[in-house]
């Protein structure tokens, strides 16, 4: 008997741990470590999770230290508000920058560099015409958007998908600025140009703006880009009696020529594009021999819009002095390359540069941005004059 409830007992306990199994062992719920294994996913953003490089190839020492500066400071300015955002596609954006020295045997050098060592997604390149125009064969074999505000209209004739300029091209300003004086009354110009893609290019496009005036040159006259005397150049060119001196050259250079020429007795209008409407044009020159300077750009730190009053505000936090043109186009033109990052899928160079052909209507602090297949982003600049120290907008007749 006992034996037999003994038998009874054993087959109700196997029967009972049989029935137990399925709720007891929540095998599915130890299988989450199955789920688990996909947390080698999350930790692959690793490898996604590198920061994102965009190059900056820049003057920043020598007679245009000051072009690679406001460069770096427009550019940095557009990552770090973005990296405050969560950067792009959850990754943060670092920058690298390397100084050419305005040099395009150095530059292409540090175009190689940025592409092959550093892997960049996208590069600033350069703050000259000649050196952007060097490094677009690099850029354009590894399929790198290379971003520039150079001028000289033959950096977007070169048939290469990868370049992109953040500001109109030379004829802009220089059309603008002869149509604008010619229009004063103004008939006796005289050119004083370097020989820098820059400067030959904005003393071509002079040249061109007053024959389409029916006008010419009184004379031209050249220099080397670190020139620093000018008095065989503005001798010749005072010789002619010009009404007005039109400067086609770097900001140093052109502050120097005027204070030499008002020096050698020269009492006319100067006036120029870019470079001429900078801070570093009237330090040079001296506040009271710029004041009166008339010159052409997309852009000046006013309040007219509320993008302008933004950027106004947090550059002048950010680096403690005023904006001015080049550091608005570079903003400008990170912006756009920002956009076109957000849009790339996958994330590549290529796709890109592909991205960045297809914006239009996006607007700026320059204007509204429609990039063509040549990689122009924007036209049109207004006239500016220098008083009291300050560049304003032209307002008089």
């Amino acid at each position: 008997m006992k034996r037999t409830i003994m038998l009874v007992l054993i087959v109700l306990g196997v029967l009972l741990a049989a029935c137990a199994s399925p709720t007891a062992a929540p095998q599915p719920t130890a299988a989450p470590q199955a789920t688990a294994a996909p947390a080698q996913p999350t930790a692959a953003p690793k490898a996604s999770a590198e920061p994102i490089k965009i190059g900056i190839i820049a003057a920043m020492s020598g007679t245009n230290a000051v072009l690679g500066d406001w460069m770096k400071k427009g550019v940095t300015l557009a990552v770090e508000e973005k990296n405050k955002t969560g950067g792009i596609q959850g990754r943060q954006i670092q920058i690298v920058a390397y100084d050419d020295e305005a040099d395009p045997t150095k530059s292409v050098g540090l175009a190689q560099k940025v592409a092959t060592d550093d892997k960049v997604i996208a590069t600033w390149a350069t703050s000259n015409s000649s050196s952007a125009l060097a490094d677009i064969p690099i850029f354009a074999q590894y399929k790198i958007p290379q971003f520039t505000n150079g001028t000289n209209v033959d950096i977007t004739n070169k048939g290469s998908a990868y370049i992109f300029r953040a500001t109109p091209a030379g004829p802009s300003f220089e059309d603008t600025l002869v149509d604008f004086l010619v229009k004063k009354g103004m008939k006796k110009f005289a050119i004083i140009a370097d020989t820098s893609a820059y400067g030959k290019g904005e003393g071509d496009y002079q040249d061109a703006a007053l024959k389409r005036n029916n006008l010419s040159a009184l004379t031209r006259e050249a220099f080397g880009i670190d020139d620093k005397d000018f008095t065989g150049q503005l001798t010749k060119i005072l010789q002619t009696q010009p009404e007005v001196i039109l400067l086609a050259s770097s900001e140093v250079a052109s502050g120097l020529i005027a204070k030499q020429a008002r020096q050698l007795g020269f009492k006319g209008q100067f006036a120029g594009g870019a470079a001429v409407g900078t801070p570093k044009y009237i330090e040079t020159a001296g506040a009271d021999l710029a004041e009166g300077t008339i010159f052409t750009t997309p852009w000046l730190p006013d309040d007219t819009n509320e993008i302008s009053r933004k950027f106004v505000t947090a550059y002048k936090a950010r680096w403690n002095e005023d904006p001015e043109f080049h550091g608005a186009n570079t903003y400008d033109g990170t912006q756009l390359l920002l956009l076109a990052m957000e849009k790339a899928n996958p994330l590549t160079s290529e796709n890109v540069a592909a991205e960045l052909h297809k914006l239009s209507g996006v607007k700026g602090l320059q204007g509204t941005f429609n990039v063509t297949t040549k990689g122009e982003t924007i036209t049109g600049t207004l006239v500016g004059i220098i008083k009291g120290g300050k560049l304003t907008v032209y307002t008089g007749n």
